[in-house]
């Protein structure tokens, strides 16, 4: 099941190759455009790495978008046992999901808004003193592409959060109680956190390899907001599937002490073997209900956690210090 592509996605698809060597290769063909232009009419490689930064940042949050969308279809089977409500319903309630969070036009809209914001709060001003001035209109360019790519991003971000919220006010199947799926689930969303937090540090290396860095206060508070955003999109959401567990097990468990002493009473007035292996059946189950987890990762996403809560403060607190 696979809707329609996204722009940025189709333009990997012009190459007759997988998307990310599409991205890598458009990533450096840009550096190589600004190498050139340097070495030929600067004689020198200041300000190199610069470039170098906003190249794979453009290669790289387009990956991780096209890697977003893939991800997303392949966890459409497990949305859909997750859900209980007829298959139909499910189905049709995922693509409308789809549609929501790669939506063309919203990722479009996003994007310049967030590359308007940048310009008007003056974020777009380096510092470089280039002898040849195409370069300063070179690296405005880089960064306008890159930031419009990371505000289709932060859409996405958004409606990935929605969709948990929205999915937490359906009836869920006790089958999630018992499945690995839910941990599968919670394990692709921190890694989806992880690209985020490469990029946001990514962005944080840019802004200190240019002479202004992030010295004055907008940009400071600019940078701080995404940091911010970053810790809301892992930290709430996760929480929502705890609860979404939490209020799953609940709701089954009484429906299940409901039909356990209905079972129990049979069994003992009839002294029946098949009622007494049902209700010890039914015993197993129980138990295997009180023991599950209710969150949806181990100690490998609690760590990515921490590091998503450390990394990005520390970038913002070594700037403001040095």
């Amino acid at each position: 099941m696979r809707l329609k592509k996204t722009h940025l996605e189709r333009i990997a698809s012009i190459v007759p190759h997988p998307y990310y060597w599409s991205y890598l290769a458009v990533g450096t063909i840009l550096f190589l455009i600004s190498l050139f232009i340097i070495i030929i009419f600067e004689k020198n490689n200041q300000h190199l790495e610069s470039f170098l930064i906003l190249s794979i940042l453009i290669s790289f949050q387009c990956t991780v978008i096209y890697w977003a969308h893939l991800k997303f279809i392949q966890l459409s089977d497990v949305i859909v046992e997750m859900i209980d409500l007829p298959r139909e319903m499910t189905w049709k309630w995922f693509s409308q999901q789809e549609t929501a969070m790669f939506n063309d036009k919203m990722m479009i809209l996003t994007g310049i808004a967030i590359t308007i914001m940048a310009h008007f709060f003056q974020l777009d001003h380096f510092g470089f003193k280039f002898n040849f001035d195409v370069l300063n209109f070179i690296i405005k360019f880089y960064y306008y592409i890159a930031h419009y790519i990371m505000g289709s991003g932060l859409y996405l971000l958004i409606a990935t959060a929605l969709v948990l919220y929205r999915m937490s006010r359906l009836p869920l199947d006790t089958n999630i109680l018992l499945s690995k799926n839910i941990r599968f689930k919670g394990t692709i969303y921190s890694k989806f956190t992880i690209c985020a937090t490469i990029i946001y540090l990514l962005w944080g290396l840019f802004h200190l390899t240019t002479p202004v860095r992030l010295s004055a206060y907008v940009s400071m508070a600019w940078f701080s907001s995404f940091a911010i955003i970053l810790l809301a999109y892992f930290i709430i959401p996760q929480y929502i599937i705890y609860r979404i567990i939490m209020k799953t097990k609940e709701e089954k468990l009484n429906l299940f002490f409901i039909q356990m002493k209905k079972k129990s009473a049979e069994a003992f007035e009839n002294h029946s073997l098949e009622r007494l292996s049902n209700l010890n059946d039914m015993l197993s189950v129980k138990d295997r209900l009180d023991e599950s987890c209710a969150w949806p990762f181990g100690l490998y996403e609690i760590i990515h956690i921490l590091l998503i809560i450390i990394i990005p403060l520390m970038v913002v607190l070594f700037e403001l210090i040095y």
